[in-house]
Parts: C-alpha cells; structure tokens; sequence
C-alpha cells in the first residue's frame, strides 16, 4: 500500500494530510509517518461544528498528532446553522481553507479511496450530473498553486481497515456516519450493500466508468477552450466576455460546452441544467432586452451582441461626487480607482489647460441635468447598465467631458 505516496512529487516541501481522525485518515497519516523524511509532514484538522462530537474528534486527532510527534494544523468552523445541502457547503469552506492556508510547494493529502469514488459516482448520477460529474473524485488537480492528492482512489475500505488492524491503529468512529440524514450515509448503508450482492465487482466498473468520463470531459473542455478564443470578447473594459452572434453560430451542444466551460474557468457554480436551458432560449430575446440568468453568487447577463458573467464584486452600489480640482493625484478606495491627472486626460484625449477636475459617480435614479448626453456616452462606449454605477463621469469645470473607462 505504500507504493501509492509515490504520487507525491519529489520536490513537495509540505505536505499536509486531511486529517479527521477516522479509518481513512488515520491509515493515511500512518503511511505519510514512514516518508516523513522526505518532506515536512503536518496533519491537518478542521472542526466544522456540524456534530454533537466535533470537540472529542477534535481532541482525539490532537492526540494521535502529538503521539506521532507531529504538530497539528487545527482550524475551526461554524457550519451547524446551515439547513441544507450541509456536505457540499462545508466541503467548499474546507478547501476554501486549503487554499489559503498553503504556498506554491505544498501538497495536500486527503484519504478518499475506492467506495467513496463509487459513492460519489452514483450520488451524482442520481442528481443528474453530466460528463464532469461522472468523472467522480480526481485523483490529483491544484487548489491555486498547492497539489491536491487523492493516492488511496485505488484502495477498498476493507484492505484500509486490514492494513489499520494489523498496524493496530486508532481510530475514531464518527456517529454521525451511522445518520441517514446525510445522503452518502444512505447510499453507503442502504443502496450500495445491494447493489454489491447482485454485482459484486460494481466498483471496477464504477471506476471504469470515471476513467471513460474523464477522457470525455478532457476532449469537450479542449473544444470548449477553442470556442472560447475563437469568439470572446477582450474589449478593455470589464474583461473578458462571450460575443453573442459567435456563440449563436454554434451547435446547441457547443452552446452549451462553451457555457459549462465558461463558467467553470471563472471559479464559479455551475449552472444547474434548468437554467442552461432558460439561457439557451434567452440567447434569441430581442436586441432591446437585457436578460439575466442569476446565481447566488454570479448572474449571466446579455447586453449589446455579448454575454458577460457579473460577479456580486463587480455590482458597484455607492454614488458620490470627488473633486480633485488641480491635484495630481486621483484616488478614490471604495472604487478601487488610482491614478493620475495626467492619465485622466491621456484617457480622454484631451488636453491639460487646469481646468478643475470632478469625478461622478451616480446611482440609477439620481437627477441628472446631464442624463441625455450621458446616456448617449454610455450607449457609444458600450458600457452595460449594470456597470454605469461604478464609472466615473468626469467633469472638468463643471462641464460633463467624458468616462473614465
């Protein structure tokens, strides 16, 4: 079992392993325990506070760490407001943390292992995952610059729990894995044992299955990336966006690859199956409309010919007016805006006589004396309505002169 921590590269100088204290966990630390030599190794704890026994966990895992004389990451959530879809917000906050808490050279271990790739599998067949679902549980991808690795994807649960009797190991058993609240804790106690009666070597299968989907999800990501350069939009401001009469000169099925895979390179949720198909329909709404797809948090608007993913960052609320008269420096920190009067100028194109400079900024609604040319400012430049909030108009003695884009 140990040739499987070959997979963690040569040059990795950390290596923190996912560590709960249960069966795979622990049999997993054991292993790292004999390479530590090799790198520096630190187990790494996180209390969601979802369960009644979260703190003897807790201390239970502090224990094993110091009796293997290691020095244990602990860090601690409080997850157990949350009513609903528990696993999958508190999966996305763990390696939230992961990724802040490590450095280029890092890797980090976790102890998923055969079943809970065929657990996975299944689960998400039965929520109507695609292609990228179907893959189930990588073996290895990044969290930013760190390594993520998964070597026991080829172990059963019961080759960890014969490695972790004949080691004589400790382990904590988990209540909460007993509660069929949980979807897994269902599949695993209810579903699966039948399923493995009738087909005894369904996980073989299963694994096929991801090796297949994998192989499907690489070639449709590498169309999806040809699309993508082939009709984005990189006008300077606001970044990259989708030009709508190219995507509409694909086949519906790129249509949607294109979409998946636009999304997904943001780092954003998927968008479930319902609503893709609302956009597919919204892509043929008539020029003057401007509809939207939202999540919570990312919306997919149309505007002007382009599709444009708005992030809740990028939805600029405040107004204000700052003037700066002659200075030469231009700040304003609730925009996010620094520059210089000269660069003011260069960016409009005209020329420095001192006059005095005034930057606006307004909220839909506002009176404006100056609202027909600023709507004709707008509509020239392209700027999208959900974007005209946070830019700046610029006024220079008192007279409407331009946008800073």
């Amino acid at each position: 079992m140990r040739s499987c921590l070959e997979s963690i590269p040569a040059s990795c100088q950390r290596v923190f392993v996912a560590f709960s204290g249960g069966l795979d966990s622990s049999v997993l630390l054991h292993l790292l325990v004999s390479q530590a030599h090799r790198f520096e190794l630190i187990p790494w704890h996180i209390n969601h506070g979802l369960i009644e026994n979260a703190a003897q966990m807790e201390r239970f895992c502090i224990e094993q760490a110091r009796g293997y004389g290691l020095e244990m990451r602990l860090d601690r959530l409080d997850l157990h407001a949350l009513d609903s879809n528990i696993e999958a917000v508190a999966r996305r906050h763990r390696y939230r943390l992961f990724e802040q808490g490590t450095r280029a050279g890092d890797c980090i271990l976790t102890a998923h292992h055969a079943d809970d790739q065929a657990e996975t599998l299944v689960l998400n067949a039965l929520r109507g995952s695609g292609v990228a679902g179907l893959r189930g549980i990588a073996s290895r991808r990044y969290l930013g610059e760190t390594l993520l690795l998964r070597p026991l994807l080829g172990v059963s649960r019961a080759q960890l729990e014969a490695y972790a009797n004949e080691h004589e190991l400790a382990w904590y058993n988990d209540p909460s894995n007993q509660s069929l609240r949980f979807d897994r804790n269902y599949l695993r106690q209810q579903v699966l044992p039948a399923i493995k009666t009738r087909w005894p070597g369904y996980q073989n299968a299963l694994s096929t299955c991801s090796e297949i989907q994998s192989e499907t999800q690489e070639l449709l990501s590498e169309i999806a990336l040809q699309d993508l350069e082939a009709i984005q939009d990189t006008a300077e401001q606001g970044g990259t966006r989708l030009d709508l009469p190219g995507l509409l000169a694909l086949s519906l099925a790129r249509r949607k690859n294109l979409i998946r895979y636009w999304i997904e390179s943001a780092g954003l949720t998927a968008l479930p199956q319902a609503r893709l198909q609302t956009l597919m329909q919204q892509l043929q709404a008539s020029p003057d409309a401007v509809p939207e797809i939202a999540m919570p948090d990312y919306s997919i608007r149309i505007y002007d010919q382009r599709l444009f993913l708005v992030t809740a960052a990028r939805s600029v609320q405040c107004g204000g007016e700052f003037e700066f008269g002659l200075r030469q420096d231009i700040e304003i920190e609730q925009f996010d805006l620094k520059l210089s009067r000269q660069e003011v100028f260069q960016r409009l194109n005209i020329e420095d006589r001192e006059q005095l400079l005034t930057l606006k900024f307004r909220r839909p609604g506002e009176p404006n004396s100056d609202a027909h040319r600023l709507k004709r400012l707008f509509q020239r430049h392209r700027v999208p309505p959900w974007e005209r909030a946070g830019t700046a108009q610029v006024y220079l003695d008192g007279q409407l002169e331009g946008l800073l884009l």
